[in-house]
């Protein structure tokens, strides 16, 4: 199948090594196909970890980063803030994903999203003086005065992304 046919799904296994399965269950959506919805209830909170960016910092880099020198598998972000030089994403529209990127002061008003097996998976609202703008954060987005981040580990729980075929 084409790429455009495929979506990534998120699956884990509890820390003892077991498939998590217990928490899926099938759901008829708007389109009336049946689609797993995958539940996790068994992670536990870890640390606690506040990220602060300054000037000309590279935010999703800069949390791959800190990600990788604290050793974070998975995590869920729990806030976000801050403000912009540049801010690159992607978005879906009219069936096709499309990679902005936009420049000039742009204030982050949110950031959410979850760390799965240590890569960040963020989705992100933020503005400038004309437009409001959201989507997936990417590489490449520089903080203009300051950004600030809090993520939550979770322990108990290996979290994985990988890519499924869509059922259509």
């Amino acid at each position: 199948m084409s790429a455009s046919n495929r979506r990534n799904f998120l699956s884990t296994t509890l820390t003892g090594g077991a498939a998590f399965g217990a928490g899926i269950a099938s759901l008829g959506l708007h389109t009336g196909k049946a689609h797993a919805m995958n539940t996790i209830t068994e992670a536990e909170l870890g640390r606690v970890i506040i990220l602060s960016f300054d000037r000309g910092e590279l935010l999703l880099e800069g949390v791959r980063d800190k990600l990788k020198e604290l050793d974070v598998k998975n995590a869920v972000l729990v806030s976000g803030i801050g403000t912009f030089s540049i801010a690159r994403f992607h978005r879906i529209t009219n069936g096709k994903t499309e990679f902005p990127t936009i420049e000039g002061p742009m204030e982050l008003s949110s950031v959410s999203g979850i760390v799965a097996n240590g890569e960040p998976h963020f989705h992100m609202t933020f503005a400038d003086l004309e437009k409001t703008y959201a989507g997936h954060l990417e590489d490449g987005c520089v903080v203009w005065y300051l950004a600030e981040l809090v993520l939550i580990e979770l322990n108990g729980v290996n979290l994985v992304r990988k890519p499924l075929l869509d059922q259509q």
